[in-house]
């Protein structure tokens, strides 16, 4: 009688597909949080999901997981669209990445394109840190500031930060000190401020100073909308924030007024509306409203002319018609 045989193979006899890549080149380079980023995803092919989904799986911020996407579109081993990830295509023979110069302070516009193709290698890294006592001064200054050991996502786009958008490193240890204090630490914001910095010409201590000043009342003003509306905590969009430093420093209006503008809002609209908001404080502050008190008054001089005007019209006809009677036969 023939025996038979069976491989019993425990915990492997679940598996999933694991490309040969990440173990032959970024093992060592990924940091803990792509690698964990790119193992749920290859564990649940197929399965959409969130960034705040991942985030509660992986008992990392959204910040991070986002980090770790883009971090594997931007090393070509992911192809993103519309919130589709793809595995890249494999090519024979890599193209060539052209050189990018730092830009001169006084050409601020002309950045790499926002996608690179590749960014700074770990190798390349360790040479600029061992021949760079400031890039080397500036990954230290991170790490203390965020409070951790930076992943390579950070410490290239800090480097590019410096190399290719000509950002000197005192400002971009503003820059980074900024990111913490508003809680946005993802290589994406600081990507795109910095972005925002070079093409706006800021490369020294004293513009940036201003810069973060400006930011500052930025952030300020929206909280202080927030708050009067009582809208839940959120990033403003950029008509939002443009509004809402104008209400609250070129406009001058109080938490109170505000709200009474809110409410106006909400009890015609049924809404937060930004464009009605603006128009309703655009019309108090042409007449002078600062408080309450001169909101009653003006309120109540609109309702006696709308009721003398009334009146006049009621006269007039009162006149047309008299005028116009038939004549008594």
């Amino acid at each position: 009688m023939d025996m038979e045989y069976t491989l019993q193979m425990g915990l492997w006899n679940s598996v999933f597909a694991v490309p040969t890549a990440l173990v032959d080149r970024y093992l060592k380079l990924a940091g803990k949080e792509q690698l964990q980023v790119l193992l749920w995803m290859l564990r649940h092919p197929g399965e959409a999901v969130s960034t705040e989904e991942l985030s509660a799986e992986l008992g990392l911020d959204q910040d991070s997981v986002l980090d770790a996407v883009e971090y594997w579109v931007q090393e070509g081993l992911l192809l993103g669209k519309e919130g589709q990830l793809i595995p890249a295509p494999v090519e024979d023979s890599p193209c060539p990445v052209p050189s990018v110069s730092a830009p001169s302070p006084k050409e601020p516009n002309t950045l790499p394109p926002k996608k690179r193709l590749l960014k700074p290698d770990t190798q390349h890294l360790t040479a600029r840190m061992g021949e760079s006592p400031e890039i080397r001064f500036l990954m230290q200054e991170a790490e203390t500031t965020f409070g951790k050991t930076i992943s390579p996502a950070m410490a290239a786009t800090l480097l590019t930060v410096c190399d290719d958008y000509g950002l000197p490193v005192e400002v971009v240890v503003m820059l980074i000190h900024y990111a913490k204090e508003v809680g946005k630490t993802g290589t994406s914001y600081i990507d795109s401020v910095a972005r925002d910095w070079a093409q706006s010409g800021i490369f020294t201590l004293e513009a940036a100073e201003n810069k973060l000043q400006d930011l500052d009342q930025r952030r300020q003003a929206w909280a202080k909308v927030q708050s009067a509306a009582g809208l839940p905590r959120r990033s403003p969009s950029k008509k939002e924030e443009e509004a809402a430093f104008r209400w609250v420093w070129q406009w001058k209006f109080t938490g109170e007024m505000l709200s009474a503008a809110y409410e106006r809002c909400v009890d015609n609209t049924g809404k937060f509306n930004v464009s009605y908001i603006d128009k309703i404080l655009e019309g108090w502050h042409k007449n002078g409203v600062r408080n309450l008190q001169e909101l009653e008054a003006l309120d109540a001089k609109k309702k006696e002319d709308r009721e003398n005007a009334k009146t006049y019209d009621i006269e007039e006809l009162e006149k047309m018609s008299f005028f116009d009677l038939p004549e008594e036969l």
